[in-house]
């Protein structure tokens, strides 16, 4: 997996997702906005503070294309 910088909104993460797996960016972005912020701050066992902690973890350590 790379971040996509060429469609990137913050980092790439999610675009790099969306490419590599063939899914929705939109749809990609969506999710995981109500995630973040929708369902009580607990998503799939996942609070929004880890949640924001591993997009940054893979916004440093994936590379960029």
């Amino acid at each position: 997996m790379v971040r996509d910088t060429s469609r990137k909104q913050l980092g790439g993460v999610l675009a790099g997702i969306s490419r590599g797996y063939g899914v929705s960016l939109p749809l990609l972005r969506v999710l995981f906005l109500v995630g973040f912020f929708a369902i009580g701050g607990i998503t799939f066992g996942i609070s929004s503070g880890a949640m924001f902690v591993i997009y940054m973890l893979f916004w440093m350590f994936t590379p960029a294309n």
